[in-house]
């Protein structure tokens, strides 16, 4: 028996395997929304390890592979951050979470000096073709108040690999074992966007004549990408004649019009008459959130027009 057995492994024995070789797909959260980041939810992406060998032994469920993230050439609180690759002066980062599993479960995520495993049944199902196909799950960190522009972050890796090409039974006769660092690029596109809009209607309330409608001073405000430069703009109405905006009831008109601040100069929706970010009255200490102040006028030149109640519907647009 003891003859047998020995003749059994010189037989699958046969010669020696070169070391696998290990690479990465690259991983894109593509274009996201400042507001997609600055939530409480995560944007989450995927990247890929190989790990391709000359003969895999696709029945044997011993075989593991170990990622050990040693490095990022942009990292904070053990994490690998994203950094703006066209402007070195904005210190915006956006902090990412890699993990073994999606949606980070089971506590998977690896954070920098630290290592996780994929092994048994879990990693056999990532065979196919002699190469093991291992995704890697990125997830952005919640609340994050960043300019728009692209970011990217290397991660560098240590994996150590231990791989059966030929074996009797549950029994390893030629592992193919080693290490190999690859890197892998993460980035993202963070794009402009707003997220909300306040535009309180006007209400010129009642009076007998033009000349006694108060004036109505009231402001907009808007939320935008921090550090956006956009300019917001308010359309003619539904009843404009030649420029000038009108409220109607029934046959009947009575012309008005919006101001920027007090200063008398229209606001209107197209080349000077649009308001500019820059200009906006206030601007929160975040840079998110910026006010414009106007005032609302009905016009005195224009006759008392029979009485009714007058409206007219607006839109403001935000152009970047």
């Amino acid at each position: 028996m003891t003859r047998l057995l020995l003749w059994m492994l010189l037989l699958f024995s046969g010669g020696g395997w070169a070391a696998c070789t290990v690479s990465t797909v690259n991983a894109s959260f593509g274009s996201v929304t400042s507001f997609a980041l600055s939530g409480n939810g995560e944007v989450e992406t995927t990247g890929t390890l190989v790990v391709a060998c000359d003969a895999v032994l696709n029945v044997l469920t011993n075989d593991s592979v170990t990622l050990n993230f040693t490095s990022a050439s942009v990292s904070g609180n053990s994490r690998a951050t994203m950094k703006r690759t066209d402007n070195a002066a904005i210190t915006d980062v956006i902090p990412t979470r890699l993990c073994g599993l999606s949606g980070c479960a089971s506590s998977s995520e690896v954070q920098i000096n630290n290592s996780y495993t994929w092994s048994g049944n879990t990693l056999l199902g990532l065979l196919g073709s002699k190469r093991y196909n291992i995704p890697l799950y990125f997830r952005t960190v919640p609340g994050q108040n960043v300019t728009a522009g692209p970011y990217q972050v290397l991660l560098t890796f240590s994996i150590n690999y231990n791989v059966c090409a030929l074996g009797i039974g549950s029994l390893c006769t030629s592992p193919q074992t080693g290490t190999a660092t690859t890197t892998i690029l993460l980035n993202m596109t963070v794009t402009n966007d707003c997220s909300a809009m306040t535009t309180p209607d006007v209400n010129f309330n009642s009076a007998p004549l033009v000349q006694s409608f108060p004036t109505v001073s009231q402001a907009i405000a808007v939320t935008c990408t921090k550090g956006s430069t956009y300019t917001i703009g308010i359309n003619n109405g539904a009843n404009a004649l030649n420029n000038v905006r009108r409220m109607v009831s029934g046959s009947n008109t009575m012309s008005y019009d919006i101001y920027k601040e007090a200063s008398g100069n229209r606001w209107g929706s197209s080349g000077s008459e649009r308001w500019t970010s820059a200009t906006s009255s206030q601007v929160s200490t975040d840079g998110l959130l910026r006010t414009y102040n106007y005032t609302a006028k009905v016009l005195t030149s224009q006759a008392t027009p029979p009485a009714g109640t007058y409206t007219d519907t607006l839109i403001v647009d935000v152009a970047f």
